[in-house]
């Protein structure tokens, strides 16, 4: 049997049978994941982002961003295999744009990963753009 998802530790599966499909379920998890901040929320060490806080003001800072937010992809989703992160630009709003390909069920999927520069919010989405 597959390492269960995050939220999946915590649903039960009559819980997840109402869900709107696996992808939906992901989004949900991913989401729930990427907003925990590191050292608040969870009581693994290293859970959540928030190393790249200390990079702010440098050129190292969307490297460790990028990196950190992959880490807790392939950490924390094992429904997504061969997972892709690459920045698609930013918008007047102050929210870096991500695309976040891999795949689900042995088919290629793309989420939309939106990171708040100055709060840290964190959506994701199904990116209608893909295909």
């Amino acid at each position: 049997m597959a390492r269960p998802s995050f939220l999946d530790k915590f649903t039960s599966a009559w819980q997840r049978q109402g869900a709107h499909g696996e992808l939906e379920q992901v989004r949900q998890n991913l989401e729930a994941v990427l907003n925990t901040k590191e050292g608040y929320g969870y009581f693994v060490e290293g859970f959540g982002l928030g190393r790249y806080t200390e990079k702010f003001g440098t050129q190292d800072l969307m490297k460790t961003l990028t990196g950190e937010i992959l880490h807790s992809v392939e950490r924390h989703e094992p429904r997504l295999q061969e997972v892709e992160l690459t920045l698609r630009g930013r918008d007047s709003g102050l929210w870096l744009h991500f695309v976040l390909k891999g795949t689900l069920l042995g088919a290629p999927c793309t989420l939309r990963v939106l990171f708040h520069t100055v709060s840290g919010q964190v959506r994701v989405e199904e990116d209608e753009e893909a295909v």
